[in-house]
């Protein structure tokens, strides 16, 4: 992995890790990496997928190298749910974008984060 990575200096991942290194249950079963697409969402339903396109139509030539090497490739949209402000949260997926995301052959996922009301949350669902 860290050498697909190194041709694309453009990509900053989070994380990376390596086939069997230890993670907090049990070990990897695959080498992969993961990058912050939307670090505090956009505000709207749909604003999350249109940035989320956005930033990964940068790195077209990343997905290109990953998709001949046949290297799954996921976009997972995290939610903040259960605070007074964002009891219920919804992200809309236009079959436009659903088709853009199927042809460069992204699966998406959505994660639900529970959150608590503890404080103040701004707009994107962060508590400050």
């Amino acid at each position: 992995m860290a050498s697909v990575l190194d041709r694309f200096p453009e990509c900053h991942p989070d994380a990376v890790w390596l086939q069997g290194e230890q993670r907090r249950q049990g070990r990897h079963s695959t080498s992969g990496f993961n990058v912050t697409l939307v670090p505090d969402g956009e505000g709207t339903l749909h604003g999350p997928v249109v940035a989320a396109r956005r930033q990964l139509e940068l790195l077209a030539p990343l997905l290109a190298e990953l998709r001949q090497l046949a290297v799954p490739c996921v976009v997972d949209f995290g939610l903040f749910v259960g605070s007074a402000l964002h009891f219920a949260s919804s992200i809309h997926f236009p079959p436009d974008d659903v088709r853009w995301f199927a042809d460069q052959g992204i699966a998406l996922a959505v994660s639900a984060y529970p959150t608590a009301d503890e404080g103040p949350e701004d707009s994107s669902g962060n508590l400050q």
